[in-house]
């Protein structure tokens, strides 16, 4: 089983949407026994803006200029301390939370990457942030983040309310199950509720009686079918040594599909759940593409509930 470390790196930029996420934290509880960091980059003057500081008639501005940027950051710290206060009192311990504002170098989503190779078990942020504009599903620094960051999970806050029920997406596949061991560390001793589901596609096409020019189609769907039941049972097992309840672990195989992203958006809400996990990749794992494309589907089709993207 993977490894994971403690730390949880949690973006945030200041808006009162981005601050929903620690709504999140104060809701999800199993995060309250990780270290959570408290993470920003923070939008300074410019270097070269301080290249005109021998013209007189730019004095002034640069007066200005110094005086919102130190404005803009006892307004951030402010927010982050806000932030803390609201964890604390959810239950999180203050000596595990930490704060870390660094100025911006080579672009928000770039020094977000770089921060979470040091040691983070996942990523988590907001859908949209400042500037959000209405029905976009996601903004461009955490579009960023999903198609580049793939040493780590990256989690996506949603808006629906969290009910701790997990939707687990399982096919079998190594991404698969670096889902379910995320998952299983994540959840562990707690009272989380787990929904195992697999998705076969066109299943319903297929000749299931073994007779005539189906029958080789048929033992390979049959095939496929015993691989995600299989699939779904070590997940099972994944988690029930983990500490989770029997009870609350359930099972669900979906068929005759048209399309698997929308199908898991769709059972995950039927289900009642409030967070769909998948693999990064899946099954057709291919090495060109940063991640899959049921997962991009699924975050667009799934708008208003939290995604983790397991790498």
């Amino acid at each position: 089983m993977t490894e994971y470390g403690n730390k949880l790196l949690v973006v945030l930029d200041g808006s009162e949407r981005s601050f929903k996420t620690i709504e999140y934290l104060c809701d999800f509880k199993p995060f309250n026994r990780k270290d959570i960091v408290l993470f920003n980059v923070f939008n300074s003057v410019p270097e070269s803006y301080w290249d005109i500081s021998n013209e007189d008639f730019s004095r002034n501005a640069m007066s200005q200029a110094k005086g919102w940027e130190l404005q803009r950051r006892k307004e951030m710290e402010a927010y982050m301390e806000r932030a803390k206060s609201l964890l604390v009192s959810a239950g999180y311990l203050s000596t595990g939370i930490s704060v870390c504002i660094k100025n911006r170098k080579k672009g928000v989503a770039r020094d977000i990457i770089a921060e979470a190779s040091k040691g983070y078990f996942a990523v988590l942020a907001r859908r949209r942030g400042y500037g959000a504009l209405l029905h976009v599903v996601m903004g461009s620094t955490t579009t960023k983040l999903v198609e580049n960051l793939s040493s780590v999970p990256v989690l996506l806050a949603g808006l629906q309310k969290i009910n701790n029920s997990i939707f687990l997406t399982v096919d079998g596949s190594e991404g698969s199950n670096r889902a379910v061991d995320f998952t299983a560390n994540v959840v562990a001793d707690s009272n989380c509720r787990i929904v195992l589901c697999s998705v076969l596609r066109d299943f319903e096409d297929f000749n299931l009686s073994g007779e005539g020019e189906n029958a080789a189609t048929s033992e390979y769907v049959k095939s496929f079918f015993n691989t995600m039941q299989s699939a779904i049972d070590d997940a099972a097992e994944k988690l029930k040594a983990a500490g989770i309840d029997s009870e609350r672990i359930q099972r669900k195989i979906i068929t005759g599909t048209k399309t698997r992203a929308g199908s898991i958006a769709t059972a995950a809400e039927e289900e009642g759940c409030d967070t769909i996990v998948l693999g990064r990749r899946g099954k057709s794992n291919v090495a060109e593409f940063g991640i899959g494309r049921v997962p991009w589907k699924v975050i667009h089709a799934a708008r208003k509930m939290t995604v983790w993207i397991v790498s």
